[in-house]
C-alpha cells in the first residue's frame, strides 16, 4: 500500500519556496524602478544637453548663418551643396560630442535638423533613423531665440544614440551587481533547503530502519530466553539435571548476545561525547594482534573459512585504547565474515612504519559498489538490509575509534576481488627488535 504524502510536512517547504519567490519578485521590481530611475536621469541630461547645444547654436554666427542659409535653399528647392552640409553637419557633431564626453557618454551617435513641427529634414546625418522604433533613443529640441526669429519658422535639432544599453548597464553596475548576488543567495539558499529536507527524509528512512531492525535484533534473544528458561524450569521439575545444565548454557549464550548488541550501541554513543577520554596505554603490537585475531578464529571456522594475520615490519608499541582498538578491529573481522564469500577467507596485516601502524581486513566477498563506499562508515548505513544481521553502526565505531586515535579508516575494493577496510594510528613507537614478518592462522 502506498503511502500517502503528508501535507503538514510539505507545508513548511512550500511557505519557504513561497517566501523565496516573493524575494526574488521584490528584487525584480527593485532593478526594473532603478532601470526606470536611471532611463529618466539619463534622458533629462541628453535633453539639457540640446538645451546648450541650441543655445550655442545662434550665438555662433557661421553655425546660425549655415542653418538659415540652409533653410533658404530648401524653401526655394534649390540644389544644397555638399560643403555646407557636410560642414555644418560636423560642427553640429563636434559640439555635441564634446557635450556627451563632458557627461562621460562616449557612444556612438547620428544628428539630424528639421523644420517645422512636422519634420522636413533639412540635415540628415549617417545611419539617422526616422521609423517609430526608433523613437526611444532619439531625442529633440526645438531651437528657439534670435535664430528662429530670422527664418521665422520652428527649427529642431534632433539627436539619435545608436546604442546606449550598455552605457546604462554601466551605470547601474552596483545595482545589477547586488540583484546577481541577492539571485545567487536565493537560489544558494533554495538549494540547500532542497538538500537540508532530503538529507532529512534520508535520516528518519535510516532512524526508522534501525528501530525496526533494533526491534527484532532485541527480541529474537529475549523471546529465546523466555522459552529456554521455561524448558529449563520444566527439565528441573522433571529432574533432568543434564537438560537443565544445557539450557542455562545457551540461556547464557542468549543473555551474552543480548549484552554485546546493547554494548555496540552504548559504545559508538560514549564515543560520541565531545568530553569522552581514551584509557591510553602501550600496547605490544604482536601480541595484541595474534591475540584479538585467534579470539575470533572460531567464528570463522564455524562457518567453514579460514582466517589468516601477519605482522610486517619492526615490532613497537602502539599507544592506544586497547578495548575500543580490539572492538574496532573485531568490528571489522566480522563485516568480513558476514559480506565476504562463501567460504569465508579472511586476511589481516598490521604494517608498521616510521609514520604508524596500518591494519588491513581484505575479503573475498564482491566488495562495496563505487557509488557506497562513501556510505558504509556512516551511521545505520547497511549495504544489505534485511538480508544480513546487524545495526549498520560497525564501521561507523571504527572510523570513531580512528578519529579518537588521531588516526584514519577507509577502504577500497582489491583488484583481485573483495574489500580492503584498513584502520591507520599514527602513536606507534618501534622497539628494539629488528623488522621480522610474523604469521599465523
Amino acid at each position: 500500500m502506498m503511502n500517502k504524502p503528508d501535507f503538514r510536512n510539505l507545508f513548511p517547504a512550500a511557505l519557504v519556496v513561497a517566501a523565496l519567490l516573493s524575494l526574488g519578485m521584490v528584487q525584480f521590481q527593485w532593478v526594473k524602478s532603478g532601470i526606470v530611475v536611471e532611463k529618466q536621469l539619463f534622458d533629462r541630461e541628453l535633453r539639457q544637453l540640446l538645451e546648450e547645444t541650441g543655445a550655442g547654436i545662434a550665438q555662433t554666427p557661421d553655425v546660425a548663418q549655415g542653418i538659415l542659409e540652409l533653410q533658404r535653399m530648401r524653401r526655394k528647392g534649390q540644389a544644397v551643396p555638399d560643403s555646407l552640409r557636410y560642414g555644418l553637419r560636423l560642427k553640429l557633431e563636434e559640439r555635441l560630442r564634446a557635450g556627451l564626453e563632458a557627461q562621460q557618454k562616449r557612444m556612438p551617435f547620428s544628428i539630424a535638423l528639421s523644420e517645422s513641427i512636422w519634420h522636413y529634414p533639412l540635415l540628415v546625418g549617417d545611419r539617422f533613423d526616422w521609423s517609430e522604433t526608433a523613437a526611444y533613443r532619439t531625442y529633440a529640441y526645438q531651437i528657439e531665440g534670435t535664430l528662429a526669429e530670422a527664418c521665422a519658422c520652428q527649427l529642431y535639432l534632433h539627436l539619435q544614440l545608436r546604442d546606449f544599453l550598455p552605457h546604462l548597464l554601466e551605470r547601474l553596475w552596483l545595482l545589477l551587481a547586488l540583484t546577481v548576488l541577492g539571485v545567487a543567495m536565493l537560489l544558494l539558499g533554495f538549494v540547500l533547503l532542497v538538500r537540508k529536507v532530503r538529507r532529512e527524509q534520508r535520516l528518519v528512512a535510516v532512524k526508522n530502519d534501525f528501530i525496526n531492525t533494533l526491534t527484532h535484533e532485541l527480541k529474537t534473544p529475549v523471546f529465546s530466553s523466555s522459552l529456554l528458561l521455561k524448558l529449563a524450569e520444566q527439565a528441573l521439575s522433571d529432574s533432568q539435571p543434564e537438560q537443565v545444565k544445557m539450557y542455562l548454557g545457551r540461556l547464557s549464550a542468549e543473555n551474552q548476545q543480548l549484552k554485546t548488541q546493547i554494548e555496540q550501541v552504548l559504545e559508538l554513543a560514549s564515543l560520541e561525547q565531545p568530553v569522552y577520554q581514551l584509557e591510553r596505554r602501550a600496547l605490544a603490537v604482536a601480541e595484541w594482534l595474534h591475540q584479538t585475531c585467534a579470539a575470533f578464529e572460531p567464528k570463522v571456522k564455524a562457518e567453514g573459512g579460514s582466517l589468516q594475520w601477519s605482522f610486517i615490519g619492526p615490532d613497537g608499541f602502539l599507544t592506544a585504547d586497547a578495548g575500543h582498538l580490539s572492538n574496532a578491529l573485531a568490528n571489522l573481522l566480522d563485516n568480513a565474515l558476514k559480506y565476504g564469500g562463501q567460504p569465508p577467507v579472511i586476511r589481516v596485516e598490521a604494517i608498521s612504519g616510521p609514520k604508524g601502524l596500518t591494519l588491513k581486513v581484505k575479503d573475498n566477498g564482491d566488495g562495496v559498489p563505487e557509488a557506497r563506499q562513501a556510505d558504509v562508515f556512516q551511521k545505520f548505513v547497511r549495504l544489505h538490509a534485511g538480508a544480513i544481521q546487524g545495526f549498520g553502526l560497525g564501521l561507523s565505531y571504527v572510523q570513531q575509534v580512528a578519529r579518537l586515535h588521531d588516526g584514519q579508516a577507509g577502504m577500497h575494493n582489491h583488484s583481485e576481488g573483495g574489500a580492503v577496510f584498513w584502520l591507520y594510528l599514527p602513536d606507534f613507537e618501534p622497539g628494539e627488535t629488528s623488522p621480522k614478518q610474523l604469521q599465523y592462522g
